[in-house]
């Protein structure tokens, strides 16, 4: 039956299913925009909401907040995963865009310590945790969306989502470089860093009225045997290993994100190289990732996924140490080396989200692919400017941060050995 809900594996995208992917991609861009732009002024944020003399930096508070945002995301991939397995895809992916431009437009206009004491972080924390639920729903949906659309090259689909998304932290990007050549840094501490979010929070918005108009996937609405199960039970019942491997292949994506991202900024800032120089190679970083996540999407879809991600494994696990002694090193070429590591990132982030989909059938793939994602990447992406933190405290060794890319290339290479599709991926659940 579903055999017959899709188009064959040759045919051309109707304009509709092409409008369909434009649209779901902007979820995974909104969630990346929200979430990055905060690691963008870690710092001016932690000097707004924290007050010295706490026992810990500003910095490090701020990470706090950052990360458990990001650790509240494997509870959204859970409870929004499954509303979009019973009930489908659209309305969960609508309403999760809704919540979250709201969260992300009370954050910019969210007043300081010192107008509203203990309260300020408070409420900081409760809309990064309402931001984290939210957004565990917005990048498997939008590879759902992908992978669901059309039979034709979906992994090259699952690149153009991942294109947006890096679309969309260039613009965070932009915003970041804009405001450091526009205004003085006392300036943008004060004030400049909460238009960031202004402008998330108007996107966001956008987003939702977009996706009010989309219809539900081809394979969810020629599925109707597979729904209204309870995906979760047949998920940890029956899809375990799928769903570990799924983590584990995502945690190398996560700490590549976290590390030379949102971590970047205020660790380079540390070691005396000037913000504009270090906006201008994070902007270079994603222009060249977010052009060869195309290419190695592609070459998912000419060649067996797991090769085309087994080797960003082998890459990021060598290249790492490499880059952290040499930007260590006084005067490093930034623009070189963020160039090499949006190339060598661009293989993984290329890949991986298909591959994962590709593991769980129709009935728990929102599921499935929400809590692989998530739990990989609150464990990676949320955790690692942190634990990078601590890490380089401790250990006295500002090259520290390599270890953490290394050992998630490790488990990712383990990972790519399992990533096989799903025999039942048609709809037929494994349980059956």
């Amino acid at each position: 039956m579903l055999e017959n809900a899709l188009p064959t594996r040759n045919a051309p995208m109707t304009a509709r299913q092409r409008r369909t992917i434009l649209i779901a991609s902007s979820g995974g861009a909104l969630e990346t925009f929200d979430f990055i732009i905060y690691g963008f002024f870690a710092q001016d944020i932690g000097r707004a909401f924290f007050p010295a003399g706490l026992g810990a930096s500003v910095l490090t508070l701020s990470f706090v907040i950052f990360a458990i945002g990001h650790l509240s995301r494997p509870l959204g991939g859970i409870f929004l995963g499954r509303l979009g397995d019973k009930y489908g895809r659209r309305v969960v992916f609508a309403a999760s865009a809704m919540i979250s431009a709201v969260s992300t437009l009370l954050i910019g206009v969210l007043p300081s310590y010192q107008t509203w004491s203990v309260a300020a972080p408070a409420l900081l924390l409760l809309l990064r945790l309402t931001q984290g639920v939210c957004v565990g729903g917005e990048l498997p949906g939008s590879i759902v969306y992908a992978v669901e659309t059309t039979r034709a090259d979906q992994g090259f689909l699952c690149g153009i989502v991942f294109f947006a998304v890096n679309v969309a932290l260039l613009l965070a990007a932009g915003i970041n470089l804009c405001l450091q050549l526009a205004l003085t840094p006392a300036q943008v501490s004060a004030y400049g860093w909460r238009a960031s979010f202004l402008v998330g929070g108007a996107i966001g918005l956008l987003s939702f009225v977009l996706r009010r108009t989309l219809p539900e996937t081809d394979a969810y609405s020629g599925s109707v045997s597979v729904a209204h199960r309870e995906p979760l039970a047949e998920l940890f019942r029956w899809h375990l290993a799928p769903l570990a491997t799924g983590v584990a292949a995502t945690m190398l994506v996560g700490i590549c994100n976290g590390l030379f991202v949102a971590y970047m900024p205020a660790y380079l800032r540390q070691l005396n190289y000037a913000p504009r120089e270090i906006a201008i190679a994070q902007t270079l970083y994603v222009i060249v990732i977010g052009s060869c996540v195309l290419l190695t999407a592609k070459a998912g879809d000419l060649l067996p996924r797991r090769y085309v991600y087994r080797t960003g494994a082998v890459l990021s696990a060598l290249f790492a140490p490499c880059f952290y002694v040499a930007v260590n090193r006084e005067r490093a070429d930034l623009l070189i080396w963020f160039f090499l590591a949006g190339v060598v990132a661009s293989f993984a982030a290329g890949t991986f989200a298909c591959a994962i989909a590709e593991m769980f059938p129709i009935g728990v793939r929102f599921s499935g692919v929400g809590c692989a994602m998530n739990l990989g990447l609150a464990a990676t992406m949320g955790t690692a400017p942190l634990a990078a933190t601590i890490l380089v405290a401790r250990t006295h060794w500002n090259a520290a941060p390599a270890l953490l890319m290394v050992l998630c290339a490790g488990l990712g290479f383990v990972a790519s050995f399992a990533m096989r599709p799903s025999r039942a991926k048609r709809g037929v659940l494994a349980s059956n």
